[in-house]
């Protein structure tokens, strides 16, 4: 016996096409919105099949127990833990074991983000339950925009659970640094050296001081700093200075020059530049932008 919902303590919520109509129109929200959302706990029986696809995006995260899911010809399991992001337009069949049915929460959503999220997670990702208040705060999140939901779907409500939304996908599309916040510093060469950074904003490092720091060479530890962050070392030293300096800016007691100093500049001028560069105005302009907030 197949079943595709009806399953004790479970919430599922629909929003009528004729309100998403409404939410089309809103550029807070269109380009990426829920449609349907729910949780089914320890869902026996449970399965979907939809040879042609539909038009949204599913999410679906396994919490507990086991399932399968089946895209475009292709068979995955999903244990506990683990989600997968169907993309729009694709052939799928999802079920879960007889013996061990999964709980999942889902999500459908449609926009025009939902190709360049999904795509990326068109396979079963891990996802840690190690920190446990973490896990836990991602349930919440779930359950806030259900609370919302309940209350209706006047547009002011749909306009805050889209809003939230975002929140909640990077829990999943981010989830190691979800999971690493408020967690220490891990040890790896390039936390280590932004670590470094953070303590040194006053003063001035070099691509070598780094480097030796976490015992590599300048070439290689350049490389791996560029791959995992996307910049190279030392224009992330900047730009952790450059933010340092948006927030003295602030406090008009401090001259340009003090806050210059402050971030390890002895040349204003060359911190002016530094500036202008990462910041598209002088500092003068971005404190007087600033004046009145």
């Amino acid at each position: 016996m197949y079943k595709k919902e009806g399953f004790p303590g479970q919430r599922s919520y629909v929003i009528p096409q004729a309100t998403l109509d409404k939410v089309l129109p809103n550029p807070m929200i269109n380009d990426l919105f829920i449609t349907d959302i729910g949780y089914y706990p320890h869902a026996n029986h449970h399965y979907r099949e939809r040879p042609e696809g539909i038009t949204q995006a599913i999410l679906i995260y396994n919490i507990e127990g086991l399932g399968s899911v089946k895209l475009a010809g292709v068979d995955h399991a999903l244990p506990h833990d683990h989600f997968i992001i169907i993309p729009p337009g694709t052939p799928h069949v999802y079920y879960a074991d007889p013996l061990n049915p999964w709980s999942i929460y889902w999500i459908h959503l449609e926009g025009t983000k939902t190709n360049h999220l999904s795509w990326a997670y068109a396979r079963p990702t891990y996802i840690s339950r190690e920190h446990i208040q973490r896990f836990n705060e991602r349930l919440e999140l779930f359950t806030e925009l259900f609370h919302s939901l309940e209350k209706g779907i006047s547009l002011e409500i749909l306009e805050y659970v889209n809003l939230c939304l975002p929140r909640l996908l990077a829990t999943f599309t981010h989830h190691q640094h979800y999971d690493s916040l408020n967690q220490p510093m891990p040890h790896d060469a390039v936390s280590m050296a932004i670590d470094l950074m953070q303590h040194n904003l006053h003063t001035s490092l070099s691509l070598a001081d780094l480097a030796d720091t976490v015992h590599l060479s300048t070439s290689y530890f350049a490389r791996l700093f560029v791959r995992k962050t996307g910049f190279p070392p030392i224009a992330y030293f900047n730009q952790l200075k450059i933010q340092r300096a948006c927030r003295l800016l602030d406090n008009q007691e401090l001259s340009i020059a003090e806050v210059a100093r402050e971030v390890g500049f002895d040349d204003q001028f060359y911190f002016s530049r530094t500036f202008k560069h990462l910041m598209h105005c002088s500092p003068r302009a971005y404190r007087q932008g600033k004046t009145g907030d």
